[in-house]
This record gives C-alpha cells, sequence and structure tokens, in this order.
C-alpha cells in the first residue's frame, strides 16, 4: 500500500446475496477453495478477497452466492436479493429458489489494540494448512499464517466445512487500523425440491 493511501474498513464493506453465481474477474481473489459434494449433488467455491470474501453455492440450476467485498466495488445487479452495510451484529436466513436455504451470521467485534492484537494472534495460531487464509497484499498472499507479527496487517481467515448437503463456512477479516474483527458464519443447506 502506498504511503498515505487509506486501507479499507468494516464500514467500507457490504454483505451482497446473489440467486447466481458471479465472474471472478470482478474481484481480486487472494485464495481460492473449491468444493464438491457428489452426495449432495452441489459445487461450492470460498474465495477470500482483498479485503472480504466470496462464498458460492450451486446446484443444478439453482445457486446463492454471498459477497462481502467493498460498497464501492461494481457488481451486477440481476439476481441481487439483499445487500447490507455492515455494523454491529444481524442473522439473515431466507429460502432461495427451489431448494436452497440460506443463513447467515455477522459480528463486528471492535476492541482496543491490545485485545485485537491477541485475538488475531490466538485466532491465527490455531489454523490450519487445509483452511483458507489471506493477508494484507504488502506480503506473501497465502501463505500460512504461522510467521510472527500477522496480527499486525490486514487479514482473511475461512474455514469452508462441507456436509452431506451443505456447506458451513466460518470466516474472520481483521482490520488492525482500527483493531476489529469481521467474523461471520453462513450456512447454505439444499433441501428436497
Amino acid at each position: 500500500m502506498a504511503q498515505g493511501e487509506r486501507q479499507t474498513a468494516v464500514g467500507d464493506l457490504r454483505l451482497s446475496v446473489f440467486l447466481r453465481p458471479l465472474h471472478p474477474e470482478f474481484f481480486t481473489i487472494c485464495a481460492r477453495r473449491a468444493l464438491e459434494s457428489r452426495a449432495g449433488g452441489f459445487q461450492a467455491e470460498v474465495w477470500l478477497l482483498d479485503p472480504g470474501h466470496v462464498i458460492s453455492f450451486v446446484a443444478g440450476e439453482q445457486a446463492v452466492t454471498e459477497t462481502i467485498a467493498p460498497r464501492d466495488l461494481a457488481l451486477p445487479k440481476r439476481g441481487l436479493v439483499r445487500e447490507i452495510n455492515l455494523a454491529g451484529e444481524r442473522e439473515e436466513r431466507f429460502e432461495a429458489r427451489g431448494p436452497l436455504v440460506y443463513q447467515m451470521a455477522y459480528q463486528v467485534d471492535a476492541a482496543g489494540p491490545e485485545t485485537y492484537r491477541r485475538e488475531a494472534e490466538e485466532l491465527l495460531a490455531g489454523a490450519r494448512q487445509a483452511h483458507l487464509f489471506a493477508e494484507d497484499a504488502g506480503d506473501e498472499a497465502g501463505r500460512h499464517p504461522a510467521a510472527a507479527g500477522v496480527a499486525g496487517r490486514a487479514f482473511s481467515y475461512a474455514v469452508p466445512e462441507l456436509r452431506a448437503n451443505s456447506l458451513l463456512v466460518h470466516t474472520w477479516h481483521g482490520f488492525p487500523a482500527e483493531a476489529t474483527i469481521l467474523k461471520t458464519q453462513t450456512l447454505i443447506e439444499k433441501g428436497n425440491p
């Protein structure tokens, strides 16, 4: 980041939910994971952005895509069903077209710098190689977070859990300049049509 450039803050982000997949060209993707449930008949992808994330769940002709990305990012309006500026905490739930059910909760956790550093270090110390991780583009994105001092840089961390008929994704996005961690939990389920 160039000197004098302002870092993205949690308040600059927006949650958007689409009933369609989105093309990766809209985003700066720092890390990604593709998942497939043959038994459940769906594919999913989790992308970590700089900053934010995209979770995409596709079952046949039905799809749900969640984005947490900067508000000024131009995303399509086709298929958009929710737009929420992130503040405090909130839960969302709705049944999408067909058999898909989308549930999401988030919490903006602001703390003092020391509490933020301690919480970020504890969180990232528990990261495993199988999880998705990306840190501020000023360093090597995608490497494992075991390096000392990582809590002082912006980061995104996701733990996707594939289940027989659903995808559960926990994410954490760290904003050291404002000593804030955005925590999300998303569950997308494929029920019976």
